[in-house]
């Protein structure tokens, strides 16, 4: 009997621990290289990215800082277009800073007539925060973020939602909030449907352990140190209140979010919703792979909001 008492504690603290340690590795706040700079997918575009990230940096955006609904500073970089008719708000993804995710698209829209507004999620670059929620948290950011563009630049001023990966379940998620008027639209690529999926997913196909009961131990501590569930909202759960146009996108190759989340963001939206698939594109390239496509798509879709 001692054995077996001994037995179910030693599988309790083993159950523990490894909930303490996956929570630890996906959620706390790290510091050095950015996840994602090394990726095979990105080694034919990286001069292409830099030279968008010299552009962006290059035109002295003005810092700016907002509170968050918990008391984190946010921060971020925006830059304004003298003959603005709007702003695009730009989620980057997990462990990423912005201008790895969106250095292929920042000339193209300030040269369509927008500010952008490079908001470094919370557990971020200059944002505050110890853990990375996976836009449960993070979509009531996006949401103040658009607060703080609507109440400096008025009501007429336009404002889209722009995320990736990440970012892209950011931005679906704020959609089940109350936005501002203003809030025209929103474009999400490569998002998935909910931390607890997303993270199911990763732990089974990229680490190869048993994703039950692992992600339930996760779950406990994301509660217990991150004062959030996993499980506790979802973009699918955002995409049944939605009222807001929104452009997928999604690459067919993508081996970490999988297209099939888009396929099933898309099938729940309720609102004006246009999918586009991007054959041989990985995770978070598909307007790399290819621009003709995206850049008619994001012109089409920009121009109709």
């Amino acid at each position: 009997m001692k054995i077996i008492i001994l037995a179910v504690i030693l599988a309790i603290l083993l159950f523990l621990l490894a909930g303490y340690i996956g929570f630890t590795v996906a959620c706390y706040r790290r510091t050095g290289k950015i996840m994602g700079t090394g990726a095979p997918s990105l080694e034919p575009y990286l001069e292409q990215m830099d030279e968008g990230r010299r552009w962006f940096l290059g035109m002295k955006p003005e810092k700016v800082e907002i509170v968050s609904y918990d008391g984190l500073r946010l921060s971020g970089l925006y830059l304004i277009n003298p003959e603005a008719k709007g702003t695009i708000i730009l989620m980057h993804g997990y462990r990423m800073d912005g201008y790895t995710d969106f250095t292929c698209v920042y000339k193209k829209y300030y040269d369509l007539g927008y500010s952008l507004l490079n908001a470094f999620q919370r557990a971020h670059v200059d944002s505050e925060g110890e853990y990375i929620t996976f836009g449960i948290k993070e979509r009531f950011d996006c949401r103040d973020w658009a607060e703080y563009i609507a109440d400096r630049f008025g009501s007429e001023h336009k404002i889209v939602l722009d995320g990736l990966s990440m970012g892209a379940a950011t931005v679906l998620m704020a959609a089940g909030l109350e936005l501002p008027e203003n809030v025209k639209g929103i474009i999400a690529d490569c998002g998935f449907t909910s931390p607890w999926e997303q993270l199911l997913f990763v732990v089974k196909n990229k680490y190869h352990l048993p994703a039950r009961p692992l992600m339930d131990s996760v779950d406990i501590f994301a509660k217990l140190l991150g004062g959030f569930s996993f499980k506790e909202y979802s973009t699918l759960d955002a995409m049944k209140v939605n009222t807001r146009p929104i452009l997928f996108l999604h690459g067919e190759a993508d081996d970490f979010v999988p297209t099939y989340f888009s396929v099933r963001n898309f099938e729940a939206c309720q609102a004006p919703k246009r999918l586009i698939t991007v054959p041989n594109a990985a995770h978070g390239v598909s307007y790399l792979v290819d621009p003709d496509t995206c850049n008619a798509e994001l012109d089409k879709f920009l121009m109709n909001i």
